[in-house]
């Protein structure tokens, strides 16, 4: 089925549009911006689940709000990428590599 009730996912749609309203106050340094990213992605992962609220279903007219969260984690997730590379004076290569060592 694709659509459903646009009632049924009002709520988590406008509480992850919140979530992302206050990444975008938190910049300043390594535990903020950690903490930006977990906003984020639960914001993501909100609207993920308005879009796909279960295997059968898929909401279309959640889908830019899905892409606009994954936008701004992804967004979060540079901010905190640049900000480990220039403190500690690794490259991006160098983090990733040690991300999975």
């Amino acid at each position: 089925m694709v659509g459903g009730e646009a009632g049924d996912r009002d709520r988590p749609v406008a509480h992850a549009e919140r979530l992302i309203g206050r990444v975008d106050t938190i910049v300043a340094d390594g535990p903020e911006l950690v903490r930006a990213v977990r906003l984020a992605a639960r914001a993501h992962a909100i609207s993920w689940e308005a879009m796909v609220p279960d295997s059968f279903t898929v909401d279309l007219t959640a889908e830019a709000g899905e892409e606009a969260a994954f936008a701004d984690m992804a967004e979060a997730k540079r901010r905190l990428r640049d900000h480990i590379c220039d403190t500690y004076g690794v490259s991006i290569r160098e983090l990733a590599n040690l991300a999975i060592v």
